[in-house]
């Protein structure tokens, strides 16, 4: 039981800089009314959303919802946005793709998954994993694996060595690598290390 009133409670949190809604988690609510100033508050967002990384619609999408802005001014503020060539979804499936492809060794099934939580659309997402070739994830799983074994000799019993195929061929599962290609990436990888050992 508190000691202070809710008043005192209201008035601590408003000197903390939290509003009284902050306590409980609940979801951000703009309350602003004017329509002139919902629309600079949700552009404010959307502007301070692109500044810190690149958006997708559907994220911004999902950003103003939860800032409580209705769901046709959030459409008119995205079309606008993309008018001007600040939102392309197909850009940014292209962007998305290639970094995460490059940098954190993800698989073309990796990069359907995010890019379908991002709210890409089947024909973007389409064209931007078209970019990632057959011969280009092989090799890139091939980089992955090469790193890992740079660390481990070849076991000479038959029964670790396929422990350790199988940890391989799962680390490039869970990267989203399909199970054919990624075995066959793995014993490549094994017996190669082994030939040169």
């Amino acid at each position: 039981m508190s000691d202070y009133s809710d008043d005192e409670v209201v008035s601590r949190r408003r000197r903390r800089g939290r509003r009284p809604s902050d306590a409980d988690g609940a979801p951000e609510r703009q309350v602003e009314q004017d329509p002139a100033k919902r629309e600079a508050l949700a552009r404010d967002v959307i502007y301070r959303a692109l500044g810190a990384r690149d958006h997708s619609r559907g994220e911004l999408r999902a950003k103003l919802a939860r800032k409580g802005f209705d769901e046709e001014l959030t459409e008119r503020m995205l079309d606008k946005f993309t008018a001007a060539g600040l939102v392309d979804d197909a850009a940014f499936a292209q962007r998305w793709v290639e970094s995460r492809h490059r940098f954190s060794g993800r698989g073309r099934r990796a990069l359907a998954q995010e890019l379908r939580t991002k709210g890409i659309g089947e024909a973007e997402a389409a064209a931007a994993l078209d970019t990632v070739s057959r011969d280009a994830e092989a090799e890139r799983a091939a980089e992955l694996v090469e790193r890992k074994l740079a660390r481990v000799e070849i076991p000479d019993d038959r029964t670790e060595r396929d422990k350790l195929t199988q940890r391989l061929v799962g680390m490039l599962a869970r990267r989203g690598y399909h199970p054919s290609l990624a075995l066959s990436v793995v014993l490549d990888a094994v017996r190669a290390k082994a030939a040169a050992e």
